[in-house]
């Protein structure tokens, strides 16, 4: 569970021993030395097997299972919104979402946590894996990453296995979705600090060349291409936060339901129904700081892979001249409310604990 200014405490680490930064714009041969599989950075909060993934997708489907039954969408999405925190926190939320990404290709928008250690914004941040560890398997990357890399303008991404194996926010969601989807293969994309008027740009230009690559290859939103978007919503309270205080309705029950009020008020505002740029635009200015955006005003680990990822899909949408699509809430839970699932006896653990002076928002948002 990192948060804003946090250090994510997972314990024993498991972080690729041979790693690779490609400067920007060059996704040249990589040799041998590069190892072609991406493994775990987080060993503690994620399944890794496929034990525990099914153990987990079970009690939490038992959990939710009068929800589930009563969901308003089942899918297939063309987009959407999953946490990426512990899954004994968040494994209620991630199953309202993940059965409904039924693409072969799969583009995963992920948080870029550690983008001000890096020193990287205003680009993307593409991998050149071969594939990354499923529970069930390699989950193989996607020939389309070379596609649109050949076709993105080279000051618009770097390439960086060095930063893919760092980052745990598009990790967390692959059990889930190799657990649902087998035949799935994915593209995983970084998205760190940039101003709104450069997210609108990144997005339409990488929108231009999926609208392309579907279209020659007549692939159908949500059957064959998907983007699925990596978001923890408010990081809340004041305590464990690298000694920020992120609490400001207090850490009291008073504070949490004001919290949670804000969280709904900002999905259902600019979250839900039809997409739009203006509707994205106005969530990313509520949630970063409008004389500097690499500072929170409300901390959501997503203020930039959400309105990336969203916007893409709008214009990606439009450029194949299709209704924007619209979003439905599936899900909204807090680590406090949904407690934890009982997964110690598979190894499974926690990163952070919970109360009402550290918790965590997690919202499944589908679109189609």
């Amino acid at each position: 569970m990192e948060g804003p200014m946090t250090t994510r405490s997972v314990g024993s680490i498991a972080v690729l021993a041979i790693s690779l930064y490609v400067l920007p714009g060059s996704a040249g041969a990589l040799g041998p030395e590069v190892p072609a599989t991406r493994s775990l950075v987080d060993t503690v909060g994620f399944s890794h097997t496929a034990g525990q993934i099914q153990e987990v997708v079970r009690l939490s489907e038992e959990a939710e299972s009068e929800t589930l039954t009563g969901s308003p969408m089942k899918g297939p999405w063309v987009a959407a919104l999953c946490p990426h925190d512990d899954h004994v926190y968040a494994g209620r939320v991630y199953v309202h979402v993940m059965p409904g990404i039924q693409a072969r290709t799969v583009l995963v928008v992920g948080v870029a946590h550690r983008a001000r250690t890096w020193g990287i914004e205003d680009q993307l941040i593409f991998d050149a894996f071969d594939s990354w560890r499923g529970p069930f398997g390699p989950i193989r990357v996607s020939p389309v990453r070379d596609e649109i890399l050949e076709h993105l303008a080279p000051e618009d991404y770097v390439v960086s296995n060095e930063f893919h194996a760092e980052e745990h926010s598009i990790e967390g969601l692959l059990p889930f979705l190799q657990h649902y989807n087998r035949e799935a293969e994915i593209v995983p994309v970084l998205v760190p600090y940039m101003e709104w008027g450069r997210l609108d740009e990144l997005a339409r230009r990488l929108a231009d060349v999926l609208a392309d690559i579907a279209a020659e290859r007549h692939w159908v939103l949500g059957q064959d291409l998907a983007i699925l978007i990596s978001v923890d919503c408010v990081h809340y309270g004041d305590e464990g936060w690298g000694g920020k205080d992120y609490a400001p309705f207090g850490s009291d029950g008073r504070g949490y339901d004001l919290a949670v009020a804000r969280e709904r008020d900002l999905i259902e505002t600019h979250l839900a129904g039809s997409l739009h740029p203006a509707k994205l635009e106005a969530l990313f200015l509520r949630l970063v700081d409008d004389e500097d955006v690499r500072e929170y005003r409300i901390t959501w680990c997503g203020r930039f892979s959400v309105p990336f990822g969203l916007d893409c899909q709008y214009h990606l949408s439009r450029a194949l001249d299709l209704e924007a699509p619209r979003g439905v809430l599936l899900r909204y839970g807090t680590s406090v409310e949904l407690g934890r699932l009982a997964l110690d006896h598979l190894g499974i653990g926690v990163t952070a604990p919970v109360s009402l002076h550290h918790w965590v928002g997690y919202a499944a948002v589908g679109y189609r």
